[in-house]
């Protein structure tokens, strides 16, 4: 019995230390922030929760494998090297091993995954402001587009609107809805199709690992930063961040 509430509490102490509690306001914080837009997308909690769930384990367990694979490399004795390039000029080189140590480090670093939250709520502000803005400016282009084309509609619809009741005008909004809502996301989703720098999205995990492999070669240059090497054949390869999922990681 004794050796029992020992060692429960033991656990106890072990649960209440500030790094496990530190960790769990993380964990929380990141199921909210993973659950409300699948609330608000799912228009259902009871979907929103199983799916927030499936969708930060599946993110957990890929982390694990990739810092699984980042130690692998570090430990590695015959790493190979990365040419170096910022802003397309060579400016040194880096060991994988040192290389796979600094991404180990970024993606240890809760303060790198606040200020990525931070930049997606930031794209998501913007993508919602200019879903506002298109709705405007796609009623002008249609009424632009039927006066030029189809006059005739336009004047049917200003009649229509004339006599119509409180009723049908209820029920012309709430068939309208739907047409708005696809008017708002269809321009949104045109863009992100090109890529959401364009909404303000910064990857704020390359911008840390860029910065410390530029410190590492000893350049105080900002800009892109792209590594790459040679394999078998002469063929380059850049970055190569995915390698972790392949089950083949010959060098």
């Amino acid at each position: 019995m004794k050796a029992s509430l020992k060692s429960l509490w033991s656990h106890a102490r072990q649960a209440l230390t500030w790094n496990n509690l530190k960790e769990s306001r993380y964990q929380q914080a990141t199921f909210w922030l993973t659950y409300l837009p699948l609330w608000w997308f799912f228009g259902n909690p009871y979907i929103a929760g199983p799916a927030a769930l499936a969708l930060l384990f599946g993110a957990d367990r890929l982390h694990a494998q990739y810092m699984r694979a980042l130690t692998a490399r570090i430990e590695a004795k015959d790493g190979f090297s990365w040419d170096v390039e910022v802003n397309q000029v060579k400016v040194g080189s880096i060991l994988d091993a040192d290389y796979a140590l600094i991404r180990h480090r970024v993606f240890s670093d809760v303060r790198v995954y606040v200020v990525q939250v931070l930049n997606f709520l930031r794209v998501a502000l913007n993508s919602f402001d200019y879903c506002f803005r298109a709705i405007p400016l796609g009623l002008f282009w249609a009424g632009v587009a039927l006066a030029v084309f189809s006059p005739e509609t336009i004047s049917s619809v200003l009649a229509g609107l004339q006599g119509a009741t409180a009723e049908s005008i209820k029920h012309a909004v709430s068939m309208a809805g739907p047409l708005l809502a696809l008017m708002m996301i269809l321009p949104v989703a045109f863009h992100w199709m090109f890529g959401l720098s364009r909404f303000g999205f910064i990857n704020r995990f390359d911008e840390a690992v860029g910065t410390d492999v530029c410190k590492h070669c000893g350049v105080a240059a900002e800009g892109s930063v792209v590594l790459s090497r040679l394999v078998d054949g002469g063929l380059p390869v850049f970055g190569d961040k995915m390698a972790f999922l392949r089950r083949d990681r010959s060098h």
